[in-house]
């Protein structure tokens, strides 16, 4: 019985050994794999390689493949190459190579190079032409043969060179060495263009032979021809195969296959240039080491791709390899191994007893040893045996000491879904104890809303024996409900016995928390940028990926699914602009900065539209480029407004100016010219002082002006403001000022009129106008005078006649009291008659013939201000005027108001005399009194009115001029009392004297 359960138990720990060996071997087989999978998840280094004739065309070929090997196996990641065959064989003209321009231009969309490696002179010379239109910024290293034949200048652009010298007379030299008999020497060459450059160089390195050596060259023959030729040649000649890769007949050769079968027909040793043909029928040399070429671009390619510029790495040229010749052809042609060059290697000797079984020897030798390790590792596992049986409780015990000292929640289940363990950081989170927490006395602490659906993941999961991630709220110690991801995973014991589940819980709630408010933000600014119609973009300057908004799609009419390649997006340029906007995005990418322009974007449908684009780099952590972020606007509507503003501009007969908040002119147009005789040039960005007086300057840089609201004025320049042209002779101008608000601030549009024909014309209006109006009071005074005579001529002569009387009756002693009392009441009445007289005098005056109507009194001081203009100009006086808006109006006779207020006026001319013309303001302003009536004043800045004048100010014949009548404001007086209002004047602080009068509102016409 003891024995049988020793031999269970036995039987058991060899299960387990066996178990723990395979668990190993797959630890160990899947660790590479986990590296490689956690490198793929990087964005591999894309490589093209340009083949110049076809993908296996040695030596090329061999050049390509050492290249690849060696680049694999030495970046440390991920590499993705690909080859393009240019074929220039067959397919050497220009239809062709624009076929090929078109293939590399489109497949650049979906796969753009890190760099570029043409192999070969014609895919070098491919390059040189179509490189700035393929890979303007693309690294490049031009892997080709000689380089001589490399295109001029193309090392001066982002590039190096790896390649070789084809020394043609140190190979003819090796020939000669091991055959010095040789009197005739065929070479083997193609009829390429390549191959034709080729043959001219042997030629000419091989004329210092010529009058010994006699050469032949096959680039005239078809390959069956060669094949005829080189099986008939004398003795002593000597086969050299150059290059062949397409005969005269243009079949394409692939060289090594037709070094092979002319070795088979051959009457004369053949001879090469290229190390991997040695062993093709070749005698061999120093030869030309092809591998070598691809495994030096190799390592320039790593270190290209892992950011060295192309400029650390100077030309390179390989050297030929030591002498290496073929035993078999040595020979073969008889060739004394005596006369091989000093330290020469020859291969392909025959072999030895241990070189043929070498490897039986050594797999014997090796299968004796393994059988030695197997018995040993069988001894080592019955050893290791014994120990795991002690090992396994060891195990648990560090494990639940490793899960104590975790910063995570970790729990483990048994086989009855049961919780059988949780840590101690379980515990403190929650403020529980173990035994609350074993069997289901964790589900006490979980939110009775998420209870439900963690418990149905949990049992799915665990019947299945899968893993599994959910997301539910426990309660902290304190109380609140946090949200923890918990991921749990299924154990299983040595012999795949399921043994239940551990996991292990995160508190999330801070990380939900936050990604909701960045979510929050992105919706935030999504509707921003929407309401905006700011279209979005995002370029990865790494994998050249691009993102574009809805927005951006409709701006530049892409379909608003499906990728959208930065090609594309960059082809929505104006032909004409690309240049500049390519240049901003170089720019910005090479100084990790930001960029900001205007273009014009070419849509689909033919339509142009101007796009104010803004665009900044972000870096990763660690300040690496990665991403370009951008914003595009359509600005179409504004740019061609300002086309139109500059047409406006342009065609004005004013002259325009735009000046900014320094006082520095911005813009003028041609009329500007005209008017100061500067030419644009001379006025752009120069002060306004230099054409307007200094006060005038300053006012118009004030910081306030450009910080209040915008709000247009006229300024009209009299005596004080002028403008001064180039040759210092100034000039009358009337100047309207209007802020504009600009993303520069406020700016200040000019318009200037030169006014000096218009104030000629005004002032000799004036003059007639005074000198008709002088005529006119001359010609009425004597009127009235005729008419009061007349009317008054007849009462006077019966008041006259009645006195002479009187004084008769008295000097005569007859004192007759009643006849004197008749008397003196005929004087009374004739007296009264001549005042009546004089009464209907006045109040024809007063009233007249004048036709009353309904009038706005803002309109009569419109009209006013208009007919006072060129008075106003003439006493260098400024008027302003400030009228309220929906006044009543009123009833009167418009001509009597004018005349009222034409008088005012006049007087605050005259009583500004003396004032400084800076001072010289005149405000006239209107504003409601009371519901129905109106109050107009006229207020001046001159020395105002002392109280004796103020007294009998409105009596008539009394003045302060010295040529005056004294009439003016007691005609006034008189006009406003007979329309029913009142008239009255104060002074004012400050300085000045206003006069003020009210009106009463019309009466309302009942229906």
């Amino acid at each position: 019985m003891f024995k049988s359960r020793l031999a269970r138990t036995r039987r058991e720990i060899r299960c387990l050994l066996r178990a723990q060996f395979f668990l190993i071997v797959s630890i160990a087989a899947a660790i590479p794999s986990l590296c490689m999978s956690s490198a793929s998840t990087a964005e591999p280094k894309r490589v093209l390689i340009l083949n110049s004739f076809g993908l296996n065309a040695p030596p090329f070929s061999f050049q390509s493949t050492a290249f690849k090997s060696a680049l694999v196996a030495n970046i440390g990641e991920r590499v993705d190459l690909d080859e393009v065959s240019l074929d220039m064989t067959r397919y050497a003209d220009a239809d062709m190579e624009k076929a090929i321009v078109d293939y590399l231009q489109r497949r650049q969309a979906r796969w753009r190079p890190d760099l570029v490696v043409p192999i070969g002179a014609p895919a070098a010379n491919f390059l040189a032409r179509y490189g700035d239109r393929l890979f303007p910024e693309t690294p490049i290293i031009y892997l080709a043969g000689d380089r001589r034949l490399l295109p001029s200048g193309a090392l001066a652009r982002n590039a190096t060179y790896v390649g070789q010298v084809f020394d043609i007379p140190a190979s003819l030299e090796d020939m000669l060495q091991v055959a010095p008999a040789t009197k005739n020497i065929d070479i083997i060459v193609g009829a390429t263009p390549l191959e034709n450059l080729w043959e001219e160089s042997f030629k000419k390195a091989a004329e210092p032979l010529a009058g010994r050596i006699k050469f032949t060259y096959y680039s005239d023959l078809s390959f069956d021809q060669m094949l005829k030729r080189v099986s008939t040649l004398p003795p002593d000649s000597y086969i050299f195969f150059l290059v062949l890769l397409r005969d005269a007949e243009g079949v394409t050769i692939n060289a090594d296959e037709a070094l092979k079968k002319l070795h088979e027909v051959a009457r004369a040793p053949i001879n090469s240039i290229f190390l991997h043909q040695l062993g093709m029928g070749i005698v061999g040399g120093r030869l030309l080491q092809s591998d070598r070429l691809g495994k030096v671009a190799a390592d320039f390619a790593v270190r290209i791709l892992h950011g060295e510029p192309p400029s650390n790495f100077p030309p390179t040229l390989i050297a030929r390899s030591s002498p290496h010749y073929d035993w078999r052809e040595l020979q073969r042609w008889k060739i004394n191994e005596k006369l091989l060059p000093a330290g020469a290697t020859v291969l392909f000797r025959e072999r030895t007893f241990w070189q043929r079984y070498k490897g039986w020897i050594i797999a014997g030798v090796s299968i004796l040893t393994l059988q030695a390790f197997l018995i040993a590792g069988l001894l080592l596992n019955l050893f290791r045996r014994r120990r795991a049986e002690f090992s396994l409780t060891e195990s648990e015990r560090r494990f639940e000491t490793m899960a104590d000292a975790a910063p995570i929640m970790i729990w483990m289940g048994g086989e009855d879904k049961l919780c059988t363990f949780v840590n101690k950081a379980w515990l403190a989170f929650t403020g529980r104890r173990m035994e609350q927490e074993l069997g289901n006395g964790w589900s006490g602490v979980v939110h009775q809303d998420d209870f439900e659906n963690a418990t149905k993941t949990y049992v799915a999961a665990f019947d299945a024996r899968r893993p599994f991630t959910m997301k539910y709220r426990i309660r902290r110690h304190d109380g609140e409900y946090r949200f923890i991801t918990d991921s749990g995973a299924p154990r299983f014991g040595p012999h795949g016995r399921f043994r239940g589940y551990v996991g292990a819980c995160v508190d999330v709630t801070d990380l939900l928390e936050q990604q909701k408010a960045m979510h929050e933000f992105e919706e935030r600014v999504a509707l921003a940028a929407e309401a905006a119609h700011l279209g979005v973009w995002e370029l990865n300057t790494v994998a050249i990926e691009l993102w574009i908004s809805d927005k951006a799609r409709e701006l530049f009419q892409f379909q608003l699914e499906g990728p959208v390649s930065a090609v594309a997006f960059r082809d929505r340029t104006y032909p004409e602009d690309r240049a500049m906007r390519e240049a901003a995005f170089k720019r910005a990418i090479e100084t990790h900065g930001s960029y900001e322009i205007e273009y014009r974007a070419l849509l689909p449908d033919g339509t142009v539209r101007w796009v104010s684009e803004r665009a900044r780099c972000v870096s990763d952590e660690k300040g690496n480029l990665t991403r370009l972020l951008g914003v595009s606007m359509d600005v179409t509507e504004r740019k061609e407004a300002q086309e139109l503003f500059q047409v406006a501009t342009e065609a004005s007969t004013s002259g325009i100016l735009l000046i900014d908040a320094q006082g520095r002119i911005l813009l003028v147009n041609a009329h500007t010219e005209k008017l100061f005789n500067y030419w644009r040039n001379d006025l752009i960005g120069r002060p306004v002082d230099m054409l307007v007086p200094k006060g005038f300057a300053e006012q118009l840089t004030h910081r306030e002006k450009f910080g209040a609201p915008p709000e247009p004025q006229m300024v009209v320049a009299g005596k004080q403001l002028s403008g001064r042209r180039k040759d210092g002779s100034e000039f009358p101008v009337e100047i309207g000022l209007n802020s504009i608000q600009t993303p520069r601030g406020i700016l200040i549009l000019a318009s200037v009129i030169d006014i000096t024909a218009r104030q000629v014309a005004e002032e000799q209006e004036r003059r007639t106008r005074e000198e008709i109006n002088r005529l006119s009071r001359v010609s009425l005074l004597g009127e009235m005078t005729a008419s009061i005579a007349h009317e008054l001529n007849q009462p006077l002569s019966g008041i006259r006649s009645n006195a002479s009387a009187g004084q008769r009756f008295i000097d005569q002693g007859k004192v007759d009291t009643a006849m004197l009392r008749e008397i003196l009441v005929d004087i009374a009445a004739d007296g009264r008659r001549a005042s009546d007289i004089i009464n209907n005098i006045r109040n024809t005056i007063k009233k007249g013939t004048a036709i009353r109507k309904r009038i706005k009194i803002n309109d009569v001081v419109m009209d006013v201000a208009h007919m006072m203009r060129p008075d106003t100009t003439a006493c260098s006086c400024q008027m302003q005027l400030s009228l309220e808006k929906g006044l009543p109006v009123v009833e009167g006779d418009p001509v009597q108001l004018h005349q009222v207020l034409i008088n005012l006026v006049t007087n605050a001319f005259e009583a500004m005399r003396s004032t400084p013309p800076s001072r010289r303001t005149l405000e006239i302003a209107t504003e409601r009194n009371g519901r129905s009536s109106v109050h107009v004043s006229v207020r001046d800045h001159g020395a105002g009115i002392s109280d004796e004048i103020r007294r009998h100010l409105f009596d008539q014949f009394f003045t302060t001029k010295e040529e005056g009548l004294g009439m003016g404001l007691a005609i006034v007086r008189s006009i406003i009392e007979a329309h029913g209002g009142e008239i009255d004047a104060e002074n004012v602080k400050g300085g000045g004297a206003r006069f003020h009068f009210k009106l009463p509102g019309a009466k309302k016409i009942s229906k």
